[in-house]
């Protein structure tokens, strides 16, 4: 049979081999060329909707939606998209209409039915419900985990990924020194310069699968002077001349807690706003594929200048003024990239003064810290409206999500475009959920009321190492922010049936229980994310309910007994034909000693015994060392490790 593609473009191409390569994979009759035609004639067409004279009446913006129209029967016809991407998207849906499935990033993954596709029929047009859909960097990851990653996106519907950073050192460092890890050798760490290039990689695997790329965030600040953050902790000497660049506080000026990352700028100065701007254009003519350049300040609280230029206006105000001027210089250079920019910490406050002059240019985004245990997403509002701002007497107002919408009503006179969540779904909070069954409802739930709360969608601040027992919530993110009618159940079973095969509602049925025996309720985690890694907030009034909790620890006391009852079912699947089946119930082996030792530090804490926790913590990092190169593709030691000494501390 023939694919042909409309225009010779990677994606395009992309598409049509990953087309072939599954149908064949599927149906060993179907042998399939690639060839560039402008003719829909005998095969399957790919293209653009426009270049195959279909409506684009429901395309607003082709950089940020994505449409699907596809019809298919007997190997005949055509798929198409709003943009390559959406094209791509189409193939993949077109083949899980068939019964592929990809449960979790790479090989192992892929379920891939066989069956004659000679038959098969598909029809479809749609509109994916949220433009924005997709992962943000984060964890402790290698070049393979992102890799992987950014190729599995588009194939559960999510259309963008985020290279925090100029080189996200921090978070492969973690992998490659092996930060946490009691027995792999440290002494094998690449050179900066490859970890440079493993950036160059991935961000050539998002222009081939036609990502929506975004880039930067946090360091916008620091690398116009000079000053690349690399790992916590590290020292920096930084000149007398570039320390007047930095935000007057408690009358110094000086890196805020020793951290590039955490210190603000004098943004009065004018030479200031000119070096950021002149870099952030620079370093956009460098990489001009990146779609959405995140222009962030500094993270941390109560860091912002205090001289007497800068007092004269908000930090929101100095902020607009930048972003104005940025959008002043690109426009200039003829540059039309996306500019995001977020409320946070100080900037959650709208200007007083400033109006931004060409809001097509801006996204807007925040960061959802502050959501309350059990919160779904609504359109509730604080009714105290929002508190007055005063300038370094940030006191993390944690009102839960209907404060963050407050705060949103506040910008519209500024703002009222288009906005996307940052949220921190697979960051820790699914360490709470060993079973990730309740986890994985409440994010369907989530992402079912999203519409109430005016967002767009959601990046997904997380681990690219989260599929530890299964890679059903990462799935789910995607899907459901695609179409969020669809019936959680329904995809929950269909997701467990290829998963596990033939004892795939045993598989099911004892997730459920994981998640009940470890009454995941009592483990929540209350305190705002980004004040617990930061040393922001320290209150252990807002510590888990497990301690003390007496019922609960009961309940997770049976969490061993539970998982070797099921031990048996587990080793006879181990040596089932389908790869990707084999490879689910590889992992509950591990996921089951791991549940039990888990369970174990929980009880201790039932008894308020946090030293008696921490002891068994200390031994379940040692074991998780040692079987980590079993599990890594999975599961993420270095913020497992950080998320329950947290729990421990009571924070």
């Amino acid at each position: 049979m023939k694919i042909s593609i409309v225009r010779d473009s990677e994606t395009l191409r992309y598409a049509a081999e990953e087309l072939a390569k599954y149908l064949h994979l599927m149906d060993a009759d179907v042998s399939a060329e690639v060839l560039v035609s402008n003719a829909c004639g005998e095969g399957i067409t790919l293209g653009l909707l426009s270049d195959l004279g279909l409506p684009t009446d429901d395309v607003d913006d082709e950089m940020i939606d994505d449409v699907i129209d596809a019809d298919i029967n007997a190997l005949c016809g055509y798929v198409a998209g709003s943009n390559e991407r959406s094209v791509l998207m189409g193939v993949y849906n077109y083949l899980k209409s068939a019964g592929c499935y990809w449960v979790r990033p790479g090989a192992n993954g892929e379920y891939i039915p066989q069956k004659s596709m000679k038959e098969h029929v598909f029809r479809m047009r749609k509109k994916a419900d949220y433009p924005f859909r997709g992962q943000c960097i984060e964890g402790a990851v290698s070049f393979e985990h992102v890799y992987e990653t950014i190729l599995w996106l588009p194939k559960v519907n999510m259309n963008l990924f985020m290279i925090e950073q100029i080189i996200p050192y921090n978070y492969m460092n973690r992998w490659y020194r092996h930060t946490v890890n009691t027995r792999l050798d440290e002494s094998n760490e690449p050179p900066y310069e490859q970890y440079c290039a493993y950036v160059d990689e991935w961000e050539k695997a998002i222009k081939k699968c036609g990502l929506q790329f975004h880039a930067l965030g946090h360091g916008a600040l620091n690398e116009p002077f000079g000053i690349r953050h690399m790992i916590s902790g590290q020292h920096y000497d930084v000149p007398e001349e570039t320390k007047k660049a930095f935000a007057l506080v408690g009358g110094k000026r000086e890196l805020c807690n020793s951290s590039p990352f955490f210190t603000q700028v004098c943004m009065s100065q004018d030479w200031v706003r000119k070096r950021i701007v002149t870099w952030l254009a620079d370093y956009l003519e460098e990489k001009p594929y990146i779609d959405f350049l995140h222009f962030w300040l500094a993270d941390y609280k109560n860091n912002h200048c205090e001289c007497e230029d800068c007092i004269q206006k908000t930090p929101s105000d100095w902020y607009v003024q930048m972003l104005n001027e940025l959008d002043a210089e690109l426009t200039t250079r003829g540059n039309h990239a996306k500019i995001v920019f977020i409320m946070y910490v100080d900037t959650l406050w709208p200007p007083i003064v400033e109006k931004l002059n060409n809001p097509r240019r801006f996204i807007l985004t925040t960061a959802a810290t502050t959501r309350a245990p059990g919160d779904t997403y609504s359109d509730r509002r604080c009714p105290d409206g929002i508190p007055a701002w005063k300038r370094n007497q940030h006191s993390s107002p944690n009102k839960g999500f209907e404060q963050l919408l407050s705060f949103v009503d506040a910008w519209k006179p500024v703002f009222d475009g288009p906005r996307f969540l940052f949220e921190y779904f697979l960051y820790t909070k699914h360490f709470e959920d060993p079973g990730y069954m309740q986890f994985s409802r409440n994010l369907a739930r989530d992402m079912k009321h999203l519409h109430l709360t005016g967002f767009h969608g959601v990046m997904s601040d997380q681990t690219q190492r989260a599929s530890f027992p299964t890679g059903l919530p990462n799935a789910m993110q995607g899907e459901f922010q695609f179409d969020s009618s669809a019936d959680v159940e329904a995809y929950i079973d269909s997701y467990m049936q290829v998963s596990f095969g033939t004892d795939w509602q045993a598989a099911k049925n004892y997730l459920d229980g994981i998640t009940q025996l470890f009454a995941v309720d009592s483990l929540a985690q209350k305190t705002d994310v980004t004040a617990q890694d930061t040393g922001a907030e320290d209150d252990h009034s807002k510590k888990a309910d497990i301690f003390g909790n007496e019922e609960a620890g009961k309940s997770i006391a049976q969490v061993s007994a539970y998982v070797d009852a099921f031990a048996d079912t587990v080793t006879k699947n181990l040596q089932v034909s389908d790869p990707c089946q084999r490879e689910s119930w590889r992992i509950l082996v591990y996921h089951g000693e791991y549940c039990k030792r888990l369970a174990g530090i929980y009880v201790e804490l039932s008894k308020n015994n946090a030293e008696g926790a921490t002891r068994l913590l200390d031994n379940m990092i040692d074991y998780l060392s040692e079987v980590e190169p079993e599990i890594h593709s999975y599961f993420d030691l270095v913020l497992f490790a950080q998320r329950i000494k947290q729990i421990i501390a009571g924070i």
